[in-house]
């Protein structure tokens, strides 16, 4: 299998489950604000195709894991800034250790399937 087909199976999989879970936990019929959750999607979909481009390219070296996740760390770090505006009070340091907590989970568990698929399928 080529490295395109793979990112193409990967980001229609990845905005499809998502779209369906967050169809699952919405109001029926859903309200107008689910459109703009859907162009969020859509556009995290993109981002992660054009990710995994160089993604699957780097995957074998040795010091990438941590360069990835130190990645999904500041990730996670810029959305808090975006989110708190500027205030950080006692109650935003749950919501810190939490956001910051799923964005390295993510990080790890999207390095690790996708360390599986490439040695599966593009080896």
């Amino acid at each position: 299998m080529k490295q395109r087909t793979l990112q193409w199976i990967e980001t229609f999989l990845f905005l499809v489950l998502n779209l369906l879970i967050f169809y699952a936990g919405a109001d029926h019929p859903v309200p107008k604000g689910f459109l703009w959750l859907v162009l969020w999607i859509v556009i995290v979909s993109a981002l992660q195709y054009v990710y995994l481009g160089w993604f699957l390219r780097k995957i074998y070296q040795t010091e990438f894991l941590c360069l990835h996740l130190a990645f999904c760390l500041g990730i996670g770090i810029a959305s808090l800034f975006y989110v708190m505006h500027g205030r950080i009070d006692r109650e935003y340091w749950l919501l810190i250790l939490l956001v910051l907590g799923v964005c390295i989970l993510y990080g790890f568990v999207f390095y690790v399937v996708n360390r599986w698929l490439a040695h599966k399928f593009l080896r």
